[in-house]
């Protein structure tokens, strides 16, 4: 197998590479390109340039670039023999984005091509304890609060969601938490709902946002991220919150969701540590299930690559997925213009 990578930045290096290593050990052979030159994996031949990456022979290709890029790379995969293309989230960054995208993926040839991915697509394990009792959920909170340091000033810092070193990317906008983690909640919260027969209705509102110090975002401020939000709405009709905090601190590290049921059960799924926990929750009597391993190892296995992915088992639910993936980016990005102002 031969994979394609347009951007070698951490999450290939942090995400991808153990991931594919676990799945296929030395039977996966890795070419990437990246504009800045001294960008090298251990594990990737480089490419000195993309045309030459994009003229190898590849099984899939990840569009790995930061947020802003991923459509200009994308246009030119396209161009492009490869006929399995793999965009991180989120698909797009901006509205304007969003337009030409979607006038590339009204030709069937190229929708069937093009994958959006969010790995937390693969964490299913809400839908086989609910048994598709979607009519009995009253409620669904999503969560991602991640756990956060603090730097020399004591303020508080981003760290690394693979290896909890810290961060030291400076986040600007459009790359605070609605859109660069709001995905995944939302993917998640969709993609369990529609495994339960939802029909994938989809609207939000912006309860509150603040920057990574607590601040308000300013309306026409274009710089800032946010550090934290509060989203409500509702998905497949049912009510919805979603907490999102970037800078949660010591305690910070709930990344899941939890359905509300009609008899005052909670079907919990969480990350804890290496393992998802899935836990039926009925006063103090707690059921509970585990998975444990990488949440990109699952997602790149059962959705991706190798026998049972999309691509091979479900072709259809390729450009499905993507277009679930788009509606959600959307929408947070709309949400990001209610607050910030037209952009």
């Amino acid at each position: 197998m031969r994979l394609g990578f347009i951007g070698l930045g951490a999450v290939v290096e942090t995400a991808y590479l153990p991931a594919l290593r676990q799945i296929f050990g030395h039977t996966v052979s890795c070419l990437g390109y990246d504009l800045r030159p001294e960008r090298e994996l251990e594990g990737v031949t480089r490419c000195q340039t993309l045309e030459q990456l994009l003229a190898t022979p590849l099984d899939t290709l990840f569009v790995t670039t930061s947020s802003l890029h991923h459509l200009d790379a994308l246009e030119q995969a396209l161009a492009s023999p490869v006929q399995r293309i793999v965009v991180e989230k989120p698909v797009v960054a901006t509205l304007a984005q969003i337009k030409r995208l979607k006038a590339l993926l009204a030709e069937p040839e190229v929708a069937s091509r093009v994958l959006a991915l969010d790995h937390w697509m693969a964490r299913t394990g809400a839908i086989q304890v609910a048994q598709g009792q979607i009519d009995e959920i009253v409620k669904i909170e999503g969560f991602l609060q991640e756990p956060s340091g603090f730097n020399a000033a004591g303020e508080p810092i981003a760290l690394n969601f693979a290896t909890g070193e810290p961060d030291t990317r400076q986040l600007e906008h459009p790359d605070g938490v609605i859109i660069d983690i709001g995905t995944h909640v939302l993917a998640m919260m969709r993609d369990t709902l529609r495994g339960l027969g939802g029909d994938g209705e989809l609207s939000l509102q912006l309860i509150s946002a603040k920057d990574r110090l607590g601040r308000p975002i300013a309306k026409g401020d274009l710089h800032t991220a946010e550090g934290e939000a509060h989203l409500r709405g509702t998905v497949s009709c049912i009510p919805v919150d979603i907490w999102l905090n970037k800078y949660a601190g010591p305690a910070g590290g709930q990344k899941g969701i939890r359905l509300h049921l009609r008899d005052s059960r909670i079907i919990s799924h969480d990350r804890r540590g290496a393992e998802d926990v899935i836990e039926l929750i009925e006063d103090e009597n707690v059921q509970r299930w585990t998975r444990p391993g990488a949440i990109y190892a699952h997602c790149l296995a059962k959705h991706i690559l190798g026998e049972k992915s999309l691509y091979e088992c479900a072709p259809e639910e390729v450009s499905l997925t993507t277009q679930r993936r788009l509606e959600e980016v959307e929408l947070l990005l709309q949400l990001q213009q209610q607050l910030r102002g037209p952009h």
